[in-house]
């Protein structure tokens, strides 16, 4: 019992590890993205806004990407793999005490109207079951307009 239980220490170091050093390292995602999440933080303090956001996933292992595709729907061929992607989660921004999809519509407007325009992907998941997909947003410097479950 002893080594299963230090097996699943391990893991869970493993993963907060690789979690912390690569998988939300906006490091590695490709500038213009990265820029992107930097002008919302920007923007939502103009607004008035509390820049409340966790990035959960910037540039993914193929291995990682294969996962999601796999439990979660994400795209085989994600632009995650190249780093030209952020996922973040939104929490409570407008400061009301909840964190919902009037935080998210909030977060997704500015990026639509305001930093991103025709210039990239923005896609929400309000519709799905759990808090960390309801409250995430993917974004993205494909180079084109591109729009999914707003």
């Amino acid at each position: 019992m002893k080594i299963f239980f230090k097996g699943l220490l391990i893991l869970a170091i493993l993963f907060f590890v690789v979690f912390f050093f690569y998988l939300n390292n906006t490091n590695l995602a490709n500038p213009k993205t990265t820029f992107f999440y930097n002008e919302l933080k920007k923007s939502l303090k103009q607004h008035g806004y509390s820049t409340h956001l966790v990035v959960i996933s910037a540039k993914r292992f193929k291995w990682h990407n294969e996962l999601q595709v796999m439990f979660n729907g994400a795209a085989p061929k994600s632009r995650h793999l190249v780093g030209d992607a952020i996922d973040f989660i939104v929490l409570d921004i407008n400061e009301d005490g909840i964190s919902d999809s009037k935080d998210v519509d909030i977060v997704y407007n500015l990026l639509d109207k305001q930093i991103i325009k025709d210039n990239g992907g923005i896609g929400t998941y309000k519709g799905k079951n759990n808090f960390f997909n309801k409250q995430m947003i993917h974004i993205d410097c494909r180079g084109y307009r591109a729009r999914w479950n707003k």
